[in-house]
């Protein structure tokens, strides 16, 4: 069985902005520390920049992320965290302050 090796990216659109946010609540920002980190292929970005394009007409770019700046951003409370102090749930990544919430 092949290694999955991430490739972290962030997207950003024609005019240089950001995405950030999360699922529900995405925006746009002028600062690439504020960028939603993706993994390219557990997400599929591909296949989503091309919905994305055919179905609303927003063209993202992926842009890779120097492996030296990986974060990971809490799926809950949008913080950035250094990966090695992240908590993947099978679903989502948690910061430490969101994993405790979770299980107390």
């Amino acid at each position: 069985m092949q290694e999955h090796r991430a490739i972290k990216v962030v997207l950003r659109n024609l005019d240089g902005q950001y995405l950030a946010g999360h699922q529900g609540a995405w925006t746009f920002a002028d600062e690439g520390k504020d960028a939603r980190v993706f993994d390219y292929v557990a997400d599929r970005i591909p296949e989503q920049l091309e919905t994305l394009e055919c179905q609303h007409g927003l063209v993202l770019i992926a842009v890779a992320v120097d492996p030296r700046d990986r974060y990971e951003v809490c799926d809950r409370c949008g913080q950035h965290v250094m990966s090695l102090k992240t908590f993947f749930d099978g679903t989502q990544y948690l910061c430490p302050e969101c994993r405790q919430k979770g299980s107390g």
